[in-house]
């Protein structure tokens, strides 16, 4: 019994920080996660690609770099594995925020933003708790769709022409 309500406590307090989370990326990071969202949700079936291409790339590359440096005993290697994985890891993070304000955009379209940031992120966060289809469809498919657009919302605003100032 004490196993399960440590479990359960530790499973709310991440949920809790995961949302916080998402609110406090709304508030520092405003334009990125407005191209995350545009893009994901515009080009939806491009963005899932995307991130699943991209992710496929960078765990094989990540991997290739890891092993190589093991069996050569180049010690920057596995350095190079772990910052192409935190790469992917704050790509995705990046996604999720982007994803949750998108549902609760969805969800609530006459909310305040951060309401609908904070309901859309608790959304989506108990729905990809659910028993194996949020574990191993709905979760998978956000996190990767939610990469995409970041992955796609950071390439269009950099194809973007700067604002000129007036002379």
């Amino acid at each position: 019994m004490g196993d399960g309500l440590g479990m359960l406590t530790i499973v709310l307090a991440a949920g809790v920080s995961l949302v916080a989370l998402f609110a406090v990326g709304g508030g520092l990071f405003p334009r990125q996660l407005a191209w995350t969202r545009q893009a994901a949700e515009g080009q939806a079936t491009r963005s899932f690609l995307v991130g699943l291409v991209n992710t496929v790339f960078v765990i094989a590359l990540a991997m290739g770099a890891g092993a190589l440096g093991e069996a050569t005993g180049l010690s920057f290697l596995p350095i190079l594995s772990v910052l192409l994985l935190a790469i992917l890891i704050i790509g995705a993070t990046f996604g999720l925020m982007g994803m949750a304000e998108l549902v609760g955009e969805r969800l609530f379209p006459a909310s305040r933003p951060l309401r609908r940031t904070l309901v859309g992120g608790a959304i989506l966060l108990l729905a990809c708790l659910a028993p194996y289809v949020g574990w191993f469809g709905l979760f998978p498919y956000t996190v990767l769709r939610g990469l995409g657009g970041f992955i796609l919302g950071w390439f269009a605003a950099r194809a973007r022409p700067a604002p000129q100032a007036a002379a």
